[in-house]
């Protein structure tokens, strides 16, 4: 805006911010801001990748699980996945895997251990059963070893895993696994080979420390 003739530099100045004023909107942000949002999505996916990861610390004790004893000793396991079969259930972070039961080890209650028995090495008779009931394996055989519920529930936990590893730039997926201690081996190896199925590459067994 230039100056009239006949107007005062006073006035002219007073026209200039008046039409400033005029012109003037409040100030919008339009753009956004990469950096901060990086920033806030990874705190939150490291919250995240924290609260989901399991510890032994917090492994679930309950009526139906007894821990095996063993001799050796090393340092326990802080981190993994959770597997626990207990003697009629199974569960993954401790989530129970709804409707699947799990083989008794004995068919009887004569084979069945007492209460107070000391633990010591059985034969279990349900190995001869086929392990879990073909309609939670992958083909519907009994002579199948892939238990389908199972991998299911590993799917989100093992993708959780390979994340968390990535944070701290480690190779493969581990999972802490507790077998009560009169599991049949069928039923271990059926769990132990849908386990690997889900791509966890490295396992820990829980055991009660025992006397040598």
């Amino acid at each position: 805006m230039a100056a009239q003739k006949g107007v005062s530099p006073a006035k002219f100045k007073a026209l200039v911010r008046k039409e400033t004023r005029r012109r003037a909107h409040p100030h919008e942000a339009n753009f956004l801001n990469i950096t901060a949002m990086m920033d806030m999505m990874t705190i939150i996916l490291v919250f995240l990748l924290k609260s989901l990861s399991s510890s032994s610390a917090n492994l679930p004790q309950t009526s139906d699980l007894a821990l095996p004893s063993s001799l050796l000793e090393g340092e326990p396991a802080t981190e993994g996945i959770q597997v626990v079969v207990s003697s009629d259930r199974i569960l993954v972070n401790g989530n129970e895997l709804k409707g699947v039961e799990v083989p008794k080890c004995f068919q009887s209650a004569a084979e069945q251990p007492k209460p107070n028995e000391n633990y010591h090495l059985a034969f279990c008779s349900g190995d001869s059963r086929g392990g879990f009931d073909k309609k939670f394996k992958a083909r519907g055989k009994a002579e199948d070893i892939e238990i389908t519920p199972l991998l299911s529930a590993l799917e989100n936990p093992v993708k959780v895993a390979e994340e968390v590893a990535k944070q701290k730039k480690k190779k493969g997926v581990e999972a802490m696994v507790v077998f009560d201690r009169y599991t049949s081996f069928r039923v271990m190896t059926e769990v132990m080979f849908t386990l690997m199925q889900a791509k966890i590459s490295k396992f820990h067994f829980l055991a009660l420390s025992g006397k040598k």
